[in-house]
């Protein structure tokens, strides 16, 4: 599956809407292009919209981490919105957990960009418990 990459904007912070696969090749190749962009246009607050990104590879992590670096470098900040309970397990296991800046509502992004604003902050364990499946429920159902 293709990579699509659609853009929109909330009090000058560039959101980008990805939808299909994360991966290396042509996938990674297209959103490099596409932040490259970004990053030309001197769009330095960026959030990275993965609610329909269905998978991502460690390449591209390396891809996330390069983007996230350059921005802190230009000023700038990257934020992650509505990983999926996988991003987030490869998260952990790169050990990446604490380096993204990372939320699962759309206002508390925009507002992390904003010092006097509140801001719910990421909690990994309650967002991997509200996007994990309840366990037990399959399991009390193929017992009967």
């Amino acid at each position: 599956m293709s990579l699509e990459i659609h853009h929109r904007q909330k009090e000058e912070i560039e959101i980008l809407d990805l939808k299909g696969c994360l991966t290396m090749g042509n996938e990674d190749l297209v959103f490099r292009e596409e932040f490259k962009r970004v990053v030309e246009a001197k769009m330095y607050k960026v959030i990275l919209n993965l609610r329909d990104v269905s998978v991502i590879d460690s390449a591209a992590v390396g891809t996330l981490v390069f983007a996230h670096t350059r921005l802190a470098n230009l000023g700038g900040r990257l934020a992650i919105l509505y990983p999926q309970l996988s991003h987030l397990e490869l998260f952990v296991l790169l050990k990446l957990e604490l380096f993204f800046d990372v939320y699962d509502d759309e206002i508390d992004a925009v507002n992390s960009f904003f010092p006097d604003r509140v801001v719910t902050r990421f909690d990994l364990l309650t967002m991997i418990e509200k996007l994990a499946p309840k366990r037990g429920s399959s399991e009390s159902h193929s017992r009967t």
